[in-house]
């Protein structure tokens, strides 16, 4: 029964591949946020002072392509047999 509880964990490349693939799906969601804002912006919609989200939108962004960059290193080495330092 241990066997088959081993075969059915995930990798831990698995794992930083599902982890690259949601950080993907959220920047995404984040890029529209922000072209949304900048829209409502041009539109009038929203006045300068509410700045505030679209700083928090990019801020966000930032932070994700940081952290994929930083995964796809951690992978990159994976895949080449190293390991964590």
């Amino acid at each position: 029964m241990n066997k088959e509880k081993l075969e059915k964990q995930p990798t831990e490349i698995e794992v930083l591949q599902g982890l690259l693939e949601s950080k993907g799906k959220y920047r995404k969601i984040i890029q529209a946020a922000i072209a949304k804002w900048v829209k409502d912006f041009q539109d009038g919609v929203i006045q300068l002072k509410t700045a505030d989200d679209l700083k928090t939108l990019i801020q966000l962004d930032i932070e994700l392509q940081k952290s994929i960059r930083a995964d796809k290193r951690m992978q990159s080495k994976r895949n080449r047999g190293g390991g964590v330092t």
